[in-house]
């Protein structure tokens, strides 16, 4: 059968998961060290010991948390564990976690217990590309999937000869024993089926002809249930892996066996967010049949059609109540309340080059509707709103003006979603506001044309679009009420990751842990990336600028600056309340029509104002989102305040000032902590990546040289030098000479109190000319750069 992955670098993948069912499950040999007994019921009932019971030791990461259970235990437990962790590895896909940052974890493991070797180079080739996508478990509960390998793996130990070498001769056996093994560790108390993903993608590493490589059961119960697919069903079970089988072998006989579950024309079959046509119609033709279509949809919005032909005719004519009766027809709710409050201002304040713009947009000319936007847009700053998919919100409903019937109103999240569920393609990721509406048109006239084949008819574009915001947020019935966050729709991080110089496996982890707790806390020494990155990913993640809100801490910062306080009115007379940031970008994500919008607060140098005070209320907010309390502050009329669930924070924190109080434990408990450092991951490397990518070769010495300077540091692991210093536009020699004299030996200076002999260990040119003298660094990492887009604030 054709359930095995057969894209580009698979098959070395099945290669070194056949090696590894050689060495541990046939024999009690090593994958790295051949002959040594690692896979051996003595290794693995210690490493049970150091890790299955004893869940959670230490801080920090799971890395870190690691490091501090495993310490004091055997070579060969360490090796084990790398061992594992290999294996584990093997299934996540490169655009999850890249190979080489697959192959460093292994190889920091294996260096806590004996001097560093590298893991053998036809292994290393085998974890990448991996085999298939991976959900955030496969970052949130990778202790509970790693230990799981080490469980099965103990308890097939116990197996007479006779009986393993019979289950890896029958897949069905082999299933059956791995899905009913005894979870004894106290590490699968907490969360006793986390394991799932790894028991999925174990049945396939062993048998990848046999069982689909997939690690989410609810997508095989998605395929299995597929009502398209119950004719192949021939011998029904309760065994999903069982009805999938018949059904790829029912398919195989009209598709051939190179195809994959999820090949798009595939998935659209089976996956609930996919509806295919057919299913689109149908619901379409359920709601038709209510007769409400009118009254909820065509009704309003010819009324602000309406009203924005009327302001047309003013503003051709060059009327004095244009400016009004333009903002009388931008109302309602097409158009987002922020983004609609930024036209108005734009109005306010530049009426003539509105006026010129809405010209171009409205004008008698026989234009067509793409010339139409092109131009309008040429006039509409972004400075004044940004966002390809935000602007064009705002032009749809200028273009109602025009005729409503062919130029309905738009919204990204509506559109994408029908896309989706149909099986149409989305435009292009650079789309700009011209594609994104045409696209869009394109949609509602093949949907027109879709439902009169089925006898349903749409009398026109704003039928199609009002049906289709109707429907938007239907759930299929066999779905209802059902959480699973594999399905939830998230940006991709590819291009985020090649624009920052960073690892999508990094990226993909923050936006794990904002999703699990809604805040995180970047930390490290000054000049690695905090600031820029906490920027970059909160517009990347939220999807424009108008959703972020950013507030810098300082020591006079108070509650009454950071969420609410008296302050005296402008006009002199007595004092008024004021929201501050934070109540400020509760209030829009409450308000934010599109329920699954993110809005994000950075708070930059969050550790520099007195956290306890100025958070106040925040406090219990962020543990209990769901609950409200009244404000310190808050109106008789007002009820008590929540924080809203679509709302993020990342705070930025700098280790390396003395003067800046610790964390207390209490605050800690409520973030997530990433960290920022430049001998780690992700930091490490940054420089000569964004150096050679911005045509820099002749610099890459300024990277060995800040290298060589860290080493000189590494007693004092928060003075360490970050590569925002020198990831600036226009970097020469002369440049380089600049920023070190007068920022980095300063900050050197000033970290190790020192004078005269600070100043020569640290002397630009004598480390340039250890840098060259030594064999350098490692040779970096090869990652796939953009043009731009490193941090760029030595301060973050």
């Amino acid at each position: 059968m054709g359930s095995r992955k057969t894209h580009e670098g698979a098959e070395k993948v099945y290669v070194a998961a056949e090696k590894w069912i050689d060495c541990a499950l046939r024999n009690d040999d090593s994958l790295f060290t051949p002959g040594k007994p690692i896979w051996s019921s003595e290794c693995l009932v210690e490493l049970r010991d150091w890790f299955l019971d004893r869940p959670q030791v230490g801080e920090g990461n799971f890395y870190e948390q690691l490091e501090t259970q495993l310490e004091g235990c055997s070579t060969e437990a360490y090796q084990l564990m790398a061992e594992v962790l290999f294996v584990h590895f093997l299934f996540i896909s490169e655009d999850k976690m890249g190979g080489d940052t697959k192959k460093e974890r292994v190889e920091q493991v294996l260096g806590w217990g004996a001097p560093l070797f590298t893991a053998p180079a036809d292994l290393v080739n085998g974890l990448s590309p991996g085999l298939g996508a991976t959900g955030p478990p496969f970052n949130l509960d990778r202790p509970f999937l790693v230990g799981f390998i080490i469980e099965f793996v103990d308890q097939w130990k116990q197996l007479e000869l006779d009986e393993r070498n019979r289950l890896l001769d029958d897949p069905w056996a082999f299933k059956d024993f791995a899905s009913k093994i005894d979870l004894r560790g106290e590490l699968f108390k907490e969360k006793p089926t986390a394991h799932q993903a790894q028991l999925q993608a174990l049945i396939h590493l062993v048998f990848p002809d046999t069982f689909e490589g997939s690690v989410s059961v609810r997508h095989k119960q998605d395929i299995a249930n597929a009502p398209t697919y119950s004719s192949y069903i021939t011998e029904p079970t309760d065994d999903v892996d069982w009805i999938i089988a018949q059904i790829r072998a029912g398919l195989e006989r009209k598709l051939g066996q190179d195809f994959d579950f999820y090949h798009r024309e595939i998935e659209v079959v089976w996956n609930p967010r996919f509806w295919n046509w057919n299913e689109y119609i149908k619901r379409a033709k359920g709601y038709l049949e209510r007769g409400t279509l009118e009254s909820d949809e065509i009704g309003y919005k010819k009324d602000i059609a309406e009203r924005l032909a009327t302001a047309r005719y003013a503003v051709l004519n060059n009327t004095v109540e244009w400016a009004d009766l333009v903002k009388s027809g931008v109302s309602g709710n097409i158009i987002y309340p922020v983004q609609q409050t930024k036209f108005r201002n734009w109005l306010d304040s530049s009426p003539q080059d509105v006026r010129r713009a809405l010209e171009a947009l409205w004008t008698h000319e026989d234009v067509n509707v793409a010339g139409r936007i092109r131009e309008f847009c040429k006039q509409f700053p972004n400075t004044e709103v940004s966002g390809p998919g935000t602007r064009t919100n705002i032009v749809s409903q200028l273009l109602m003006g025009l005729d409503v019937e062919n130029y309905p109103p738009f919204k990204i999240t509506a559109f994408n979603n029908a896309y989706d569920r149909t099986g149409y393609d989305r435009p292009g990721p650079r789309a700009d506001e011209t594609e994104l509406y045409v696209h869009a048109l394109g949609f509602l006239d093949q949907f027109i044309d879709e439902a009169s084949k089925r006898g349903v008819e749409l009398r026109h574009r704003l039928d199609a679009q009002s049906v289709m915001w109707q429907i938007q947020g239907d759930t299929p019935d066999d779905q209802a009420g059902e959480d699973d966050s594999e399905d939830v729709p998230v940006p991709d991080l590819k291009n985020l990751a090649e624009k920052m110089h960073l690892t999508v496996d990094f990226l993909d982890t923050i936006q794990t842990l904002l999703e699990d707790k809604k805040q995180v806390i970047f930390q490290g020494p000054p000049g690695t990336g905090k600031t820029y990155v906490a920027r970059e990913i909160a517009k990347h993640l939220a999807g424009s600028k108008d959703r972020i809100t950013f507030v810098q801490f300082h020591p006079s910062y108070a509650y009454e600056d950071f969420v609410r306080g008296f302050r005296p009115k402008t006009t002199g007379d007595g004092f008024e309340l004021i929201d501050g940031p934070l109540l400020q970008a509760a209030k829009r994500a409450h308000e934010d029509e599109d329920e699954k919008s993110r809005h994000f607060l950075v708070i930059d140098e969050i550790n520099r104002g007195n956290i306890a005070k100025v958070f106040g209320e925040l406090y219990f907010l962020l543990e209990y989102r769901d609950e409200g309390i009244r404000l310190q502050y808050q109106r008789d009329d007002e009820t008590e305040f929540s924080l809203p669930k679509n709302l993020y924070i990342i705070g930025t924190m700098n280790t390396a000032d003395r003067s800046i109080a610790l964390v207390d434990l209490a605050l800690r408990r409520r973030f997530y902590f990433v960290e920022f450092h430049p001998d780690e991951e992700p930091v490490k490397g940054i420089l000569r990546r964004w150096l050679e990518a911005n045509g820099k070769s002749n610099l890459t010495w300024v990277a060995d040289v800040v290298e060589k300077a860290n080493e000189q540091l590494s007693h004092d692991r928060h003075a360490a030098i970050g590569p925002s210093y020198f990831i600036k536009p226009g970097l020469d020699d002369d440049a380089v000479e600049r920023i070190w004299k007068h920022s980095v030996l300063p900050y050197i200076e000033e970290r190790l109190f020192g004078g005269d002999e600070v100043s020569k260990e640290f002397d630009l040119v004598r480390l340039k000319q250890d840098a060259r003298s030594s064999d350098g660094p490692a040779n970096a990492e090869t990652v796939t750069t953009g043009n731009n887009g490193a941090p760029t604030d030595a301060s973050a």
